[in-house]
């Protein structure tokens, strides 16, 4: 049975090494925000020479190319110590190696949240899926793609959603936040990043995964990319 698992970046506008721990089997990539709609497909084995770096959908009307070699998807086997030369930014959000995010809650003073804890939700308009937490947000982990778990406060279910619309230095007042579903006013359990993956810091040594290197279509700028791994003996 296949390993899967999946992580969000954000586009680059640049080639970029996504360094999971491991090489995967077989590679699917989405650009979430355009409306090209692309996908990238990328296996290893891929056995023609005309996609020896996988393909790429896009448009509604079918339309893709294939990647020859150094066009598109690769295996990276890592090893690279990072330094100012070849990582170009560890700021959150940017870099052009990057690493799945050790740190799952961002809620705290100490992280994320312009002073207190955000701890409570509160619906305000129900039809707009919109509301507020109990403090705000500085925005520099926070923020559209972050994943919200809440505890609600009637019914005591815990469920999570996704953050669609919030602004850096906002979240406290009223209809400030739009969620994925109207969740009910309740305890916040936590908060994610608003991706899995993030820039590996200066002076540490780049794990396995895959190079990407096209940015038309996929891979765009500041753009909320998805990719999903699979493993197809379900062993890393």
């Amino acid at each position: 049975m296949a390993h899967i698992e999946s992580y969000t970046f954000n586009g680059t506008g640049a080639a970029v090494y996504l360094c999971f721990g491991y090489i995967p089997d077989r590679v699917e990539i989405a650009a979430l925000e355009d409306s090209d709609m692309a996908r990238v497909v990328w296996q290893r084995n891929f056995r023609a020479a005309e996609a020896d770096e996988g393909y790429i959908l896009y448009t509604y009307a079918g339309a893709g190319a294939s990647y020859t070699a150094g066009a598109g998807v690769r295996a990276y086997y890592g090893g690279d110590l990072m330094t100012t030369a070849n990582q170009t930014s560890t700021t959150y959000a940017e870099g052009i190696y990057l690493e799945p995010d050790e740190i799952s809650d961002y809620r705290s003073g100490a992280r994320d949240a312009v002073s207190d804890d955000i701890n409570a939700w509160t619906l305000d308009t129900s039809g707009n899926r919109t509301g507020h937490f109990n403090e705000d947000v500085t925005g520099t982990y926070i923020g559209e793609g972050s994943e919200i778990t809440i505890r609600e406060t009637s019914s005591r279910k815990i469920r999570k959603y996704i953050i669609e619309a919030l602004t850096a230095t906002q979240g406290e007042a009223a209809d400030e936040v739009t969620l994925s579903y109207a969740s009910p006013s309740g305890d916040i359990l936590r908060i994610s990043g608003m991706y899995d993956l993030k820039p590996v810091a200066l002076g540490k040594t780049t794990k396995a995964g895959i190079l990407l290197t096209p940015y038309t279509y996929i891979n765009v700028n500041d753009e909320i990319q998805v990719v999903t791994l699979y493993q197809f003996d379900g062993r890393k």
